[in-house]
């Protein structure tokens, strides 16, 4: 309960006890002393116990009596918000405590429709991240998802240091304006040099000035869903194996990306070489820390720290060649 309205409470409740004082001794000729400890019974135990038998009095009394149920009603209600309040504290707590011990993680900038499902994917994925929106019931929402979110306004610095940006390795800038996401890549690539940014853009033209500000990726979701629909009106049978691999509906196959880290004991070996102890992998492609992509390499491809392997595989086996590489 804030302090000002528990003035304004107090002062409602003196306001009318007075002058259910004032009334009760004017209409039963009695002392201040007298009518106001009648008023203060009657309001507490809500029963006449002094046989006031004239109707002015009897209308006191009833005014009394509801009033005090009003006033017991509202002070239910400023309770129960306490409690719920008290539980809101908990859980920012919880994680503003995520937040100071959180590194190697993602941020999510922007709950809508595009932010909302770039959480559950992240999530279904077991990746670490924090999401930041200024709507309140969004982030209700989300934290009560198991997500890490806090309200805030992703485009000011303060908010993205909450967020640890400096320790971050990847940030989605969905917000639904892309002035907002261009302001908001500027930002984060200045906050923090080596941080992948995927930026969202509503429209074409704003694609280029928004890789221009820092972003590494620039993504369309209207041209995505556009050509998505338009794929699966002509070829529907190859996008329904797309989309059992990206979404992880199939249980047997998923194609992941592997980076290969500077400290990995692959580095300088052949990539049928590496292949032999991970077996069932398919690779589709390997793009090199230079830029270039082989897309399905034949094998005598030498890995090098930087590199990234796509490949495609089973759960086990994709486990199995990331713990090697």
């Amino acid at each position: 309960m804030r302090k000002k309205q528990l003035i304004y409470l107090i002062l409602i409740i003196l306001s009318f006890l007075v002058l259910a004082s004032l009334g009760l001794m004017v209409v039963e000729s009695i002392s201040l002393q007298e009518s106001l400890y009648r008023a203060i019974y009657i309001s507490l135990t809500h029963h006449d116990n002094f046989h006031m038998d004239s109707w002015p009095a009897r209308g006191i009394v009833i005014g009394l009596v509801l009033a005090s149920l009003v006033l017991l009603a509202y002070l239910l209600k400023l309770f129960g918000e306490y409690i719920i309040g008290l539980g809101d504290g908990l859980k920012r707590r919880k994680i503003k405590a995520k937040l100071i011990s959180m590194k190697d993680h993602y941020i999510v900038c922007g709950l809508g429709r595009v932010g909302s499902q770039v959480a559950r994917e992240l999530a279904s994925e077991g990746q670490h991240f924090v999401a930041i929106d200024k709507d309140e019931n969004r982030v209700k929402e989300a934290v009560a998802m198991g997500y890490t979110a806090f309200v805030g306004d992703s485009t000011k610095e303060r908010d993205l240091h909450k967020a640890k940006i400096e320790k971050a390795k990847g940030i989605v800038a969905s917000l639904g304006d892309d002035s907002n996401n261009l302001f908001l890549t500027l930002t984060a690539r200045q906050l923090n040099p080596d941080l992948f940014i995927v930026s969202r853009a509503n429209r074409e033209e704003n694609v280029q000035r928004i890789a221009r500000a820092g972003a590494d990726k620039v993504s369309m979701p209207n041209q995505i869903g556009g050509f998505h629909m338009a794929t699966l009106l002509m070829r529907p049978h190859v996008i329904d194996i797309l989309d059992s691999l990206s979404t992880n509906k199939s249980s047997d196959l998923q194609v992941r990306e592997i980076l290969v880290p500077k400290s990995s004991t692959v580095s300088g070996h052949r990539l049928e070489n590496i292949l032999k102890h991970a077996e069932g992998i398919t690779t589709l492609a390997l793009n090199t820390a230079s830029g270039t992509s082989h897309v399905h390499p034949t094998g005598r491809e030498v890995v090098y720290p930087g590199d990234s392997l796509i490949v495609m595989g089973t759960k086990s086996q994709l486990q199995t060649l990331n713990k090697l590489v």
